[in-house]
């Protein structure tokens, strides 16, 4: 008996420095610890050198592969990025929006092998 209430004693000492603020505050700094420990992936793609030109045939390559649907303009952008990552994806690469060399060789062999995109047609009203 003495020995149970021993322990339900020091239990409760143990807890009572224990409040559910510090709990959520612990979490917290937790949380904004891991955050500010992951890269920003696609700021860092964002901010990769590459020139307009290469630029503009990653995008043309992208769109006959139906990944990208924004202009060839040549300009790095979070549509290009985020194209440039789900090819990644679909051919087992890191996908991180970067413009590796091993990308760029997948990219140009899946789009020399790629069916040419059919533009699309109007839509016409046949009963007008």
């Amino acid at each position: 008996m003495a020995c149970r209430f021993l322990a339900v004693l020091v239990l409760l000492v143990a807890c009572s420095g224990c409040s559910k603020q510090d709990v959520e505050a612990r979490g917290r700094d937790a949380a904004v610890k891991i955050k500010a420990s992951i890269p920003d992936v696609e700021s860092i793609a964002l901010e990769q050198k590459a020139s307009a030109a290469d630029i503009k045939a990653v995008q043309e390559q992208l769109a006959r592969l139906n990944e990208y649907q924004g202009d060839a303009d040549g300009k790095i952008d979070s549509v290009t990025v985020n194209a440039i990552e789900a090819f990644q994806r679909t051919q087992g690469l890191k996908a991180n929006g970067l413009l590796t060399d091993d990308t760029k060789k997948h990219l140009q062999e899946a789009a020399a092998h790629a069916k040419p995109v059919a533009p699309a047609k109007a839509v016409t009203n046949a009963d007008g």
